[in-house]
Parts: structure tokens; C-alpha cells; sequence
């Protein structure tokens, strides 16, 4: 007597376990099996839980700039083990990774798996009065999804932008900041974008000047955590009058701040810097997030390179000093013909077994160095635009390269 063996059954629980643990590529194929499985991996809840456990398990790609000959860039999310197993490799820009194919020319950020470009052009106002036209687009690089233009608006002003979300509510927003008062007390005009309302609204300035918000291509200051965006910032009883007047070497120890907005409420806090940073550097500080908390980062008279971790995030007496490494064992000469008011190098990654893969701005080229055991190797990555090589190759923008998390988080 022969029997049927009966079909495999798994829960749905148990089913939304396992598929939780999958990359975004393989469930975007997985909604091919059936209705159910479609179903499943297109509810919210899922995405959300899905999100959930990949960022449990650290940043797995970063967000790679690429620069090419005609000018043209492309974001290009690069799998960070994959860096670490071979720090030299070719790049070839997927059409997709295009910025010019989206009409946008700038990264202002990403979080929860998604990125957030901006476009601007010069144009003119009534009465031939010039201004900057500027828009956005959200994409999910992951999912291949580009949103339509949002958030229009045009002034004559220049403004820097930031990207975030408010945990409270799940709202992504933009924060659009500049300069004020030249000739007079120095102030910011401080704009927020909140997705889904379509609108701009101002916000109370900035309580301290914060440090270089100014423009430059992808240029944006701003540190996602934990539901706030956070710059340095100087605070000084005498009214700073111009941006110039942020020149480093005119800096006091006791006038470095951290200013970090709160995108719920949008409102400010101040944070002090480690009790220990108590010398300003001859070259400006890093400041970014390391290891889930946020990471302050400077050169020690040209010796050594310290880092430290904000372990709870808002509480100042949590700073740690995590690594204070010598650019001996780093493989660095600090003086090697660069400009001391310059960021040498800015930690961008803690692995799990240890390394940390920094960027260095001497040798326009990141470093990974396995502080344990002080190894140290370099990355050496060769840029196309295309699978043709003629002899056009770009370079990867080493500064811009953030941690970011892949997901299945709609666009809309």
C-alpha cells in the first residue's frame, strides 16, 4: 500500500520568520511563487518587521558616489562584507544608479532604505529677479522605485539639506537650512519638509551657528539617529557676524556644541562634547555614527587619531573613548604635503569582528584597519560609467559614503 506523502505546512507566523531573514532581492523575486506570498511580503507590517531585523544586523551596503569625466555622478549601493573580503574592485554604474537619469544632481540622504535626491537649477523670478529652483525625489534603490518631483519651491537663497524621519509618526521629512545676517548677528532660516502634506514650513532658527552650512556638491552636514538630525555647532556670547568668522583656528574648546533637532517635535537640544576633548585640533573634527551611536572623531596633535561614542544617545556623560590609533599603525604621514585645516580621515564603519573602514583625505582612499591586531589595507577601486572601457574612468567620493540598510519601504 503506497502513500501520499502529505504537502510541507508552515505556519503563517513561521513563514513570516523565515522570510524576514531574506534580502530584498530575493523577496521582490519570492512575490512571484503565489497570492499569499505576494501578499505577505506587500503588507506594511511585514516591511516594517523586515526592516527591523536586517538593521538589527548593522549597515550591510554603503551609499558609493561616483564622480565621471563628463560630470555626470551615480549612487551606487555597495555591499560593505564585499569590501571587506576585497577592498580592490572595478565599478560599472548600472543606468539605474544615474543621478542625471532622475533629473537630480545631489544626495541630501537616506534612511529606512530610502535616498533622498535633490535638483536645482538657476532661474528667474518676477521682474528678472534671480533665484534657485529646487526639487525632490525619493528612491529605493533596492526596489528600483523613484518617486515624482516633491517638495518644489524656489528663493534666492542657497540652502543645504538634510533627510530624516520622525520615529514617532513614521513621516519622512527634509530640513532646508542657511545662513542670515551678514553684516549683523549671524541667524539660519530654518525650513522642514514633512512627506505627505506637500508643504514647506518654517521653524524656529538654529539656537547656535552650526559649523560649515554651506553648499558644495552633496554637501550635507546633518547625522540621522534615533528620530533626530544632529550638527556641531559653535555657540559664543560675542554675535558671529559672518560664516567666514567660523574659520577653525578661531575656535575654542568650550564653543563646540552639538545642536540636535528632534524631527517629532521639531525642536533643539545641545549636547556637550567629551570631557576628555579638551585641545583644539589643528584639523577640523568628523562627526557622524559609528556603530549605532553617534561618533565624534579629530586628529590629536598630529599623532594620533581618537574616536569617540555617544553609548546613550542624548546623555553626555555616556562618551567612551572607543580607539586612539597612531598614524604610525594607521600607515599615515599627517604632514605629507596637506592642508592642516582639512579632515584627515573620519571612521564610516564598525564591523562586527572589529575592523573599521575609514576615509582618508590625504590619499583620496579609504582604509580598512583591524584595530585588534593593527592591520591595515587600502581599498583601491576603479571607477566606469559604462562595460566599455575608454579609458574614462571616475572616482568614488569616499566622503559621502554612509552606512544605509536595504528594504522594502514604498516611495509614496
Amino acid at each position: 500500500m503506497t502513500t501520499t506523502p502529505s504537502p510541507l505546512f508552515f505556519s503563517d507566523d513561521l513563514l513570516t520568520e523565515i522570510l524576514s531573514l531574506l534580502p530584498v532581492k530575493s523577496l521582490l523575486r519570492f512575490k512571484c511563487v503565489s497570492n499569499p506570498w505576494k501578499t505577505l511580503i506587500s503588507d506594511p507590517n511585514f516591511v516594517k518587521f523586515h526592516f527591523k531585523k536586517l538593521k538589527s544586523r548593522n549597515p550591510q551596503h554603503f551609499t558609493l558616489i561616483t564622480e565621471y569625466p563628463d560630470n555626470d555622478y551615480s549612487i551606487i549601493p555597495y555591499p560593505i562584507p564585499r569590501i571587506l573580503d576585497n577592498p580592490s574592485f572595478t565599478l560599472v554604474a548600472d543606468p539605474h544608479f544615474l543621478l542625471s537619469q532622475k533629473d537630480c544632481s545631489r544626495l541630501v540622504g537616506s534612511c529606512n532604505g530610502l535616498v533622498c535626491l535633490v535638483g536645482d537649477r538657476y532661474a528667474y523670478g518676477s521682474g528678472l529677479a534671480s533665484c534657485y529652483e529646487y526639487w525632490f525625489r525619493l528612491w529605493n534603490p533596492a526596489t528600483r522605485k523613484t518617486s515624482q518631483k516633491i517638495g518644489c519651491f524656489c528663493d534666492s537663497g542657497i540652502f543645504v539639506f538634510d533627510f530624516g524621519c520622525d520615529n514617532s509618526t513614521e513621516t519622512f521629512k527634509v530640513v532646508a537650512s542657511r545662513y542670515l545676517g551678514v553684516g549683523e548677528e549671524l541667524t539660519t532660516d530654518v525650513r522642514v519638509f514633512s512627506l505627505g502634506d506637500n508643504v514647506w514650513r518654517n521653524i524656529e532658527s538654529f539656537p547656535v551657528v552650526p559649523l560649515y552650512c554651506d553648499v558644495e556638491q552633496f554637501h550635507h552636514t546633518g547625522v540621522f539617529l534615533n528620530g533626530t538630525l544632529n550638527w556641531l555647532a559653535i555657540q559664543d556670547e560675542d554675535p558671529i557676524t559672518h560664516y567666514c568668522d567660523l574659520e577653525w583656528n578661531n575656535i575654542k574648546v568650550e564653543q563646540i556644541v552639538i545642536v540636535s533637532l528632534d524631527l517629532g517635535t521639531e525642536t533643539y537640544n545641545q549636547y556637550r562634547l567629551p570631557w576628555g576633548f579638551d585641545e583644539v585640533p589643528s584639523a577640523e573634527p568628523s562627526f557622524g555614527v559609528l556603530g549605532d551611536c553617534l561618533c565624534f572623531s579629530y586628529c590629536y596633535r598630529k599623532t594620533d587619531f581618537i574616536i569617540w561614542q555617544m553609548k546613550e544617545f542624548g546623555v553626555e556623560e555616556s562618551w567612551t573613548q572607543f580607539l586612539k590609533i597612531s598614524y604610525h599603525d594607521l600607515q599615515l604621514n599627517y604632514d605629507s604635503g596637506f592642508g592642516t585645516l582639512q579632515k584627515i580621515l573620519e571612521p564610516l564603519f564598525l564591523s562586527n569582528d572589529g575592523d573599521t573602514l575609514s576615509r582618508s583625505f590625504e590619499e583620496r582612499e579609504s582604509i580598512i584597519y583591524n584595530w585588534r591586531d593593527h592591520r591595515v589595507e587600502r581599498t583601491g577601486v576603479t571607477v566606469h560609467k559604462t562595460s566599455i572601457d575608454d579609458g574614462n574612468k571616475g572616482r568614488v567620493w569616499w566622503s559621502f559614503a554612509k552606512g544605509f540598510v536595504e528594504s522594502l519601504i514604498s516611495i509614496s
